[in-house]
């Protein structure tokens, strides 16, 4: 993970994203990393359907399908976590540079 990432999880506390291969072909996923209070990592699947996306439309959080894939206490248990959710680490960024719709 590169070091600007680990900076904006550990020193202030904001959340990275990757985009990921989806479940279905007509949905777009991401992989979220986002720190919690207690010094852990919430890592979890996001998928939002292409129709939503591409036709940039409102959406709520019913939209999004979320699954819950692993809470780690180290940036490098967040490295072992995202590649075993088929996502390079370094990809890792900030969300609205993964493309997700903000």
């Amino acid at each position: 993970m590169r070091i600007e990432v680990v900076n904006r999880l550990v020193m202030t506390r904001g959340l990275v994203s990757a985009r990921r291969q989806p479940s279905t072909p007509h949905f777009y996923a991401w992989v979220w990393v986002s720190p919690l209070r207690e010094g852990k990592f919430r890592i979890s699947t996001v998928e939002i359907p292409k129709s939503i996306v591409d036709q940039d439309a409102c959406f709520g959080e019913e939209d999004i399908e979320r699954a819950h894939a692993a809470t780690v206490e180290t940036v490098a248990q967040v490295d072992a976590e995202v590649r075993k959710l088929g996502v390079d680490p370094e990809t890792l960024d900030a969300p609205w540079k993964s493309e997700f719709p903000l």
